[in-house]
C-alpha cells in the first residue's frame, strides 16, 4: 500500500494512514518511534467501539484529520 500522508500516536503505539477512499490502515510503532510501511493493516471499527467511546472519538477524529490533509493534497476521492 501507498500512503502519502502518516499520522503517528505514540499513546496508541502505531501510525495510521488512509486510502483514497477514506479507509483507514495502522501499522505498529518500534520502540524506536519507527514504522513498516509494508506492513498496513485495516482498523476494523468494530472492534475499536468494543473499546470505548474515547478511542472511537480519537480513531474518528484521526481519520478526519488524514481525510482533511488528503482533500488537501488532491489525493481523496470520495464515492
Amino acid at each position: 500500500m501507498t500512503n502519502t500522508i502518516i499520522l503517528t500516536s505514540e499513546e496508541h503505539g502505531c501510525a495510521y494512514s488512509i486510502d483514497s477512499e477514506g479507509t483507514l490502515f495502522y501499522t505498529p510503532m518500534f520502540t524506536d518511534n519507527k514504522v513498516d510501511l509494508e506492513d498496513w493493516n485495516d482498523v476494523e471499527m468494530d472492534e475499536i467501539e468494543a473499546m470505548g467511546e474515547d478511542i472511537v472519538r480519537e480513531i474518528l477524529d484521526i481519520q478526519d484529520q488524514l481525510i482533511t490533509m488528503s482533500k488537501a493534497l488532491g489525493t481523496y476521492y470520495q464515492k
